[in-house]
């Protein structure tokens, strides 16, 4: 079986990060590592064999943990190309997808399999109720085709794993956007503190709360702008 186990960091950005293995052969793939250790008892406790990184961007904070993981497990640092594809085993495999916006170089992961939804790994593009910033070098008109592209061309039921969790300041951000959005106060009254212990939502889900998915029909690069400033600012 293909599975996927998700960390947390605990630093002061919140950082997610995941590693995807095969339970039968040991074959281990980790996406964004913020830290190494975790990484490296959870391999050697469970016998697994890293087969390489990947890392949806280059910001620090998304390949601290490469260094030690390549010299503790002689794994490589993996560059794939968009539209190239992993094969994870027994008819699973991760895409690889251009998503710039948030940096020129950015790509998403989507894990597809057999009879499961398919998993965005989205890096700084898409998080829970929100989107990526484009302070660092990024493209707020790029940001806009990417999540465009994305929310339009993958089906509702995806799964969204995001870089980081920004889950309750989002969706606080979106209650000041649609105060009468009573599926924002209801997630707000229910979120668990731990991030590790929430249920991932779907992009149909998003889709209900997210205010960059929910825009008027013929303004929606101008209203996307718009809420990406105010967030900025927020």
């Amino acid at each position: 079986m293909i599975r996927c186990e998700r960390f947390f960091a605990h630093n002061e950005l919140r950082n997610f990060s995941y590693l995807i293995f095969d339970d039968k052969s040991g074959s281990a793939w980790v996406i964004d590592p913020y830290e190494a250790t975790p990484f490296v008892d959870y391999i050697k406790k469970q016998g697994l064999s890293l087969k390489g990184i990947l890392n949806t961007h280059q910001h620090f904070d998304h390949i601290r943990g490469n260094q030690e993981l390549v010299e503790t497990f002689n794994a490589p640092v993996k560059k794939l190309n968009s539209s190239e594809n992993l094969n994870l085993g027994e008819g699973h495999r991760l895409d690889i997808l251009s998503a710039p916006g948030h940096t020129a170089d950015h790509q998403v992961f989507v894990w597809n399999g057999p009879s499961s939804s398919p998993v965005l790994f989205a890096g700084d593009t898409l998080f829970n109720t929100g989107v990526g910033n484009c302070k660092n070098g990024g493209n707020v008109d790029q940001l806009f085709e990417t999540v465009t592209t994305l929310t339009s061309s993958l089906p509702l039921d995806t799964i969204l794993q995001p870089g980081h969790d920004y889950l309750k300041r989002n969706l606080e951000f979106a209650l000041t956007i649609e105060p009468e959005n009573s599926v924002i106060r209801e997630q707000l009254r229910e979120i668990e503190e731990d991030p590790l212990k929430r249920r991932p939502f779907t992009l149909g889900e998003e889709k209900l709360t997210n205010p960059f998915f929910r825009l008027p029909e013929g303004k929606e690069k101008e209203t996307f702008i718009k809420l990406r400033s105010l967030r900025d600012k927020w």
